[in-house]
């Protein structure tokens, strides 16, 4: 059996944006060279969303048992949710006793934590020199992306470094700052446009997406991109590349910053010597936006135009995956249809559905607001696995959320990582979710955050329907029940009484019923008062239900008044065991609470072929008349 080896933690949010996609493999590719398991902790979105929503992503990082680590990569320039840095600073501080790392952020609350940084000065200053040699200009504007962010300064230098190095002036007015998104490129070039000068020879741009909002911008004033000014990215982002035109950009260096974060981590777990050196990802992708007319996706365009008729893509047409989720009334059904649908999520080797015990929250209502938004549950159960692992597969079916997962520090013959993502509706949290593709260098891409979206709302619209079922099954309940006793009341009588009668004619069986009186209530409730009264009923019902075997059903038939009712073969003996165990429970009663009166009860039986009798009502005659006999003896006692 191969010896258990260490699990490093990787905290960051959405591992499947481009540079965290990238610095993902970086990691696992050093990881797995150490021979570390890697366990990733990450939100589905980076920012955005509303409040409620970005609450229950931040939860999975209550997930984390950090006694299980040995080692810890922190990522927290990706996590952009408000308070959660400050919560997992907390929390390391409190709980981590191991190495930690930071990426391309000092963290100043966790003391003497080291820090590994990107280089984005090198590659952007090569797009920016690539404008200047191989086009000739000399008026370049820049936008950055937030100020005072550490990327938008690096990305920054690198376009100042470049202008200094062809002796270029740098002109103030051509700088500015964006938020890395879509939302800042129209009023770039508004700026530009407006200021009173011709349009720069091109605008260079801290990232991709601000490259194709500055473009959006341009077309929609009539001026082409690279014919009337070129435009440049950073990132070498997908959509960077299926657009219109294709944006030159150069590839982030996070690959080469994954793997000096795991040789920094790996030389405070073992005697290894750190040293800041490796490979050179400065590399740019020349393509159409600059000029140079490059292509290189014109068959990713025509695949984009007709993807609808891929069956297997996540935006296909034929996807029918939510309606199917949507269509399920109960979890069984539920996690057959989503087991189905794994097929999606490309080549993995093991994915969990991990839900906490009471993740439905049943029986909530407006006025009981209770459910989970904090943590999970000390058990989860584990309705779903795929994968290769037999042993998963057949045995688990709880585990402790301690464990985080099961098997999860179990010894492998190869080093393996983990992917936890949050499961939840807002803030109300269902459990989580696990992904692995085993020692595969890769993260999880974007249909992988589509598909568990989709697992979120649908497990919200299950939720609500078992509660509605639920309440509907409690409506019911109770208006068959008796709110005092608990036994079923006059409406119960009138629903289950006949039918039983009925089915005790059509099978041919004798019919037992037995009723009792409370003796002396007016008593009890003019002398000790009506709170009394409702003391000896419900003692009263507690001892005929409790006197009851597995056919028999009990009812509370008028204010103190019980039926017991059964069908099949009872001997004289088994009726009067019945009795005397009524009277037993009274006895007890009295005995234990030494009320100032004494409970008991006067009782009448009909017993005989159902098929002879016209209806419940005769049989309720001949009981009470046995009753009133009993009552009378009773009372002259």
């Amino acid at each position: 059996m191969p010896e258990q080896r260490k699990l490093i933690g990787v905290i960051l949010a959405k591992a499947d944006a481009p540079y965290q996609e990238k610095l993902i493999r970086g990691i696992l590719k050093q990881a797995f060279d150490f021979n570390y398991d890697v366990a990733v902790f990450s939100t589905l979105i980076k920012n955005g969303m509303y409040s409620e929503w970005q609450k229950g992503e931040a939860n999975i990082f209550n997930v984390i048992n950090y006694d299980k680590l040995d080692g810890l990569i922190f990522v927290p320039d990706t996590i952009q949710l408000s308070g959660v840095i400050d919560k997992i600073v907390t929390d390391i501080n409190n709980c981590f006793k191991g190495p930690v790392v930071s990426v391309d952020m000092d963290v100043a609350g966790i003391p003497g934590i080291p820090a590994v940084f990107s280089d984005d000065v090198k590659p952007v200053k090569k797009l920016i020199g690539h404008l200047i040699e191989e086009h000739g200009f000399t008026d370049i504007a820049f936008m950055t992306g937030y100020e005072g962010h550490l990327h938008s300064a690096n990305r920054l230098n690198g376009y100042y470094e470049a202008m200094e190095a062809h002796n270029i002036p740098i002109d103030a007015s051509r700088v500015f700052y964006g938020d890395y998104w879509y939302n800042e490129g129209e009023n770039v070039v508004a700026a530009l446009c407006g200021g009173g000068r011709p349009l720069p020879q091109a605008i260079a741009c801290a990232n991709d997406q601000m490259a194709i909002s500055v473009c959006s911008a341009l077309e929609k004033r009539g001026i082409h991109v690279p014919d009337d000014i070129a435009v440049t990215g950073y990132d070498s982002f997908e959509l960077g590349q299926e657009y219109f035109p294709e944006i030159t950009s150069a590839p982030l260096p996070s690959l080469h910053t994954g793997e000096k974060a795991v040789r920094k981590l790996h030389s405070l777990l073992s005697d290894y010597i750190y040293e800041n050196t490796g490979g050179d990802e400065s590399d740019i992708l020349i393509l159409e936006s600059c000029g140079c007319g490059r292509v290189i996706n014109s068959d990713r365009r025509s695949y984009a135009a007709n993807k609808d008729f891929d069956f297997s893509n996540f935006y296909s047409r034929y996807n029918f995956m939510m309606e199917s989720l949507i269509s399920v009334t109960n979890l069984k059904d539920y996690i057959s249809v989503l087991s189905d649908y794994t097929e999606q999520l490309g080549d993995f080797t093991d994915f969990y559905l991990c839900l906490c015990d009471n993740w439905d929250n049943l029986g909530e209502t407006d006025d009981t607001v209770n459910y989970l938004k904090n943590g999970y549950s000390k058990k989860m159960i584990l309705p779903l696995y795929r994968g290769s692992n037999e042993a998963v597969r057949k045995n688990v079916k709880m585990f402790y959320s301690s464990e985080m997962l099961p098997g999860l520090k179990s010894s492998r013959e190869e080093p393996k990582a983990f992917f936890f993502s949050p499961v939840h509706y807002n803030d109300r949290c269902f459990g989580y979710s696990a992904i692995s593709f085993g020692n595969k260098i890769t993260s999880y891409n974007e249909t992988y955050s589509l598909w568990m979206r989709c697992v979120h709302n649908t497990l919200e619209t299950l939720r609500r329907q078992r509660n509605l079922s639920y309440m509907y099954k409690c409506m019911v309940k109770n208006a068959v029940t008796d709110a005092l006793t608990g036994v079923y009341n006059r409406n119960g009588f009138n629903q289950f009484a006949e039918e039983m009668l009925f089915s005790a004619q059509q099978l041919n069986e004798n019919l037992l019923v037995i009723l009792g009186d409370l003796n002396d209530l007016k008593y009890i409730n003019d002398n000790f008062s009506h709170l009394e009264g409702d003391f000896a009923i419900k003692t009263a019902a507690a001892a005929f239900k409790n006197s009851c075997l597995q056919n028999e059903a009990c009812f509370r038939y008028g204010g103190d008044e019980f039926l017991i009712i059964s069908s099949g073969n009872y001997s004289q003996e088994q009726i009067e065991n019945i009795k005397k165990q009524i009277a037993e429970e009274l006895n007890i009663a009295n005995s234990v609470y030494s009320k100032p009166y004494t409970l008991s009860v006067s009782i009448g039986v009909f017993y005989g072929p159902a098929a002879e009798i016209s209806g419940l009502e005769e049989a309720l005659s001949v009981a009470d008349n046995d009753m009133f006999h009993h009552k009378v003896l009773n009372k002259k006692q």
